[in-house]
């Protein structure tokens, strides 16, 4: 939900946005994960979305969360 919010000027690059303080946002899909951690010789064990949603009390909204959960092992 928060990629879709972010108006079409605020977008940086690919999966790229500046939020309105000047901080940055990257939206990660598994295979970017995966990659960054494989070329640094890292060894997969897993690698999934998490989803969560969320409720705020207050005006009733619910939110659905999507994190990237990965773990990865440093060869010895």
């Amino acid at each position: 939900m928060t990629m879709l919010r972010f108006k079409s000027d605020q977008r940086v690059g690919f999966r790229e946005y500046m939020r309105s303080d000047g901080t940055y946002s990257y939206f990660f899909c598994l295979d970017t994960v995966r990659n960054l951690f494989v070329t640094a010789g890292f060894i997969e064990l897993e690698i999934e979305y998490c989803c969560v949603k969320s409720v705020n009390r207050r005006n009733g909204k619910s939110m659905e969360r999507v994190w990237v959960h990965g773990k990865f092992k440093k060869p010895m």
